[in-house]
């Protein structure tokens, strides 16, 4: 099933090189996970030190093992003194493959009842 990650950051000000050199970083690395599929950074028009990635990912086993890494644990923590707080991240599945879950239990649960 393919996911896909929101990461939210809030720095503290406008990033600077250093920022965006470990921000690409991240994503040079993230690239060559296995079960990556493809990622864009956004800045946020009207207050620019609001950042969010959007990953793909082919399955959630496949971002754990790259968010649980010691190379990313790394990276992140060259960011953290920039942050404004935690970054926020979140995952989400397409809505197709919650509902297919959702329907196979219907369909399970009426083959039993029959």
């Amino acid at each position: 099933m393919t996911i896909k990650i929101i990461i939210e950051r809030q720095f503290k000000d406008t990033p600077k090189a250093e920022v965006i050199s470990i921000l690409n970083d991240l994503r040079i690395r993230a690239m060559g996970q296995p079960g990556y599929i493809s990622g864009e950074t956004l800045v946020e028009v009207e207050n620019n030190k609001n950042l969010v990635v959007l990953s793909n990912w082919t399955s959630i086993d496949d971002w754990q093992t790259w968010r649980d890494s010691a190379e990313r644990s790394s990276l992140e923590a060259k960011l953290s003194p920039h942050l404004e707080g935690q970054a926020r991240v979140r995952v989400f599945m397409l809505g197709a493959d919650s509902l297919r879950e959702i329907l196979t239990e219907v369909i399970h649960n009426a083959e039993l009842a029959a």
